[in-house]
């Protein structure tokens, strides 16, 4: 570890913690991402059927334009947008009415380079008293939950990413914790939430752009603070930040976030730049063509068959609706608005990030490096982008781009589902919830499944189409479903399903 630096009193504080809790929250809250504990499972009946245009819709509310999820306490739904400028929104949790609205300036709209990128990703997270926020191009702002200001701290090199910023806010024990992999003063910071104070830093210069969310693993040892990084996967203690082990060799660019329950953690992400072979071109092309083997082995045969009418360049307008057409300019390296032949034949072997796609199932006790020693077992296929794993009644599940899904033992890390697809080829990029022995999921396109989570077979009980994409993770409460689409917050309730 190159810097840790914490305030006195803080650090005396964390010799005599030795577990650090998280807050009292109400027992129908969703306070952050993915929910209670990050684990993205409620403890909740579902609607008998979720439709947009049927009778189950209780509300629905415009919301400004972002990706961010749903943050409940208290009867409040936060948000995060950007309307112009970084923006907070409170709704009644009840009808949808917004209660208020603030927004900050100071910053100019950011620009990306990347199709799906939002400047308002990142989620809200809460104690119950204070709602925080965190926007990459201004900062991190606390406001109590009438929309009064109680600090904000902006951010001196803001986090400039082709990509936008995806790691949202934790809170522990007063501490709000921000992963800041990939900035300019690259770091993990963790701030006081009475008064944004910075307690202590993690320099973290040497694991690269990452846009995974911070997890706390309240494992039957100890609780740790988990954070993935370019490479390599981290957990430090949360009362001081020094580091209690590591997994090398991970992913570059890492977008998941890890879950776990109290004898291991779990974590699975893959990129474009660690694969190769079937995994590079069917992660570039498969949400719109179905590869052969022959294109696999002979990329020449692919370009082939984009180049329609044969004039040896592939023009975006030839590219079907895929992660590759997305990405459009990264191939195009001489920049003259199409890919010739060398460039898409090139691309695979340019691809020289170190590090491999891999998912692992660390045992608790771990210390140093545990590459080796206390992972329980790995997995290299079928793996997510930016989909974080489920870890619900004693399985894994894993959805990539392409409508593919994965479901493994959790013990043992053996396919119950080994990579079959959903009807919607899309990017996934919501990541899945689990409830009521169903696990739902939606993709990029705007189809929302629910699917039987005790099966040995991909069984759907049903689908929801929307207007616009799912790229925000569903809050599931009481029986109630809020899905976030680009403009629009929807509750869902009434009868719940049978079972």
């Amino acid at each position: 570890m190159k810097s840790i630096r914490k305030v006195t009193v803080f650090a005396a504080f964390a010799l005599l913690t030795p577990t650090l809790l998280v807050p009292e929250l109400r027992g129908g809250d969703w306070p952050q991402f993915r929910g209670p504990q990050g684990l993205a499972v409620a403890h909740s009946p579902l609607p008998k059927a979720i439709d947009p245009d049927g009778p189950q819709v209780l509300w629905q509310g415009k919301v400004p334009s972002g990706h961010s999820s749903p943050c409940i306490s208290g009867g409040r739904i936060f948000l995060t947008g950007f309307e112009d400028l970084p923006t907070i929104v409170a709704l009644d949790q009840n009808n949808g009415t917004q209660l208020w609205k603030r927004s900050f300036e100071g910053t100019s709209p950011p620009s990306y380079f990347h199709p799906d990128a939002a400047a308002a990703m990142p989620t809200a997270v809460t104690d119950g008293e204070t709602v925080v926020a965190y926007f990459g191009n201004y900062g991190i702002v606390a406001l109590d939950f009438d929309g009064e200001l109680i600090w904000e701290r902006r951010m001196d090199h803001p986090t400039t990413s082709q990509f936008g910023v995806g790691s949202s806010p934790l809170l522990l024990d007063g501490q709000v914790i921000v992963s800041r992999d990939g900035a300019r003063e690259a770091a993990i910071v963790a701030l006081d939430i009475l008064d944004g104070t910075e307690l202590w830093r993690l320099d973290r210069f040497e694991y690269g752009q990452a846009h995974s969310t911070p997890f706390l693993w309240r494992n039957a040892s100890r609780d740790e603070l988990v954070i993935a990084g370019t490479n390599k996967l981290c957990a430090y203690d949360p009362g001081n930040g020094e580091q209690l082990w590591f997994v090398d060799g991970l992913t570059s660019m890492p977008c998941t976030t890890p879950t776990g329950d109290e004898n291991t953690l779990y974590y699975a992400a893959w990129s474009t730049p660690n694969s190769r072979g079937r995994s590079f071109w069917e992660g570039g092309f498969a949400r719109s063509l179905e590869l052969s083997d022959a294109e696999i082995a002979d990329p020449s045969l692919l370009f082939d068959r984009l180049d329609m009418n044969s004039d040896g360049k592939v023009v975006r307008e030839e590219v079907p609706e895929c992660r590759a057409k997305d990405a459009f300019e990264f191939l195009d390296r001489d920049l003259d608005g199409s890919w010739d032949r060398d460039e898409l034949l090139t691309a695979e072997s340019n691809q020289g990030a170190p590090g491999k796609n891999l998912m692992v199932a660390v045992e608790r006790g771990a210390s140093g490096d545990s590459s080796k020693k206390n992972v329980r077992w790995t997995r290299s296929r079928g793996l997510p982008y930016v989909s974080s794993p489920l870890l619900y009644r004693d399985r894994i599940w894993l959805f990539k781009s392409g409508g593919i899904v994965t479901c493994l033992d959790a013990h043992t890390g053996e396919a119950i589902l080994d990579r079959v697809r959903l009807a919607d080829r899309g990017e996934y990029y919501m990541s899945p919830v689990g409830a009521a022995g169903r696990v739902l999921i939606g993709s990029a396109e705007g189809t929302l499944f629910v699917l039987d989570a005790e099966t040995d077979e991909l069984v759907v009980h049903q689908t929801a189409t929307f207007e616009e994409g799912l790229f925000a993770t569903p809050a599931i409460l009481d029986g109630r479903i809020y899905v976030r689409t680009d403009s629009t917050l929807w509750a869902f309730g009434g009868s719940p399903q049978d079972q």
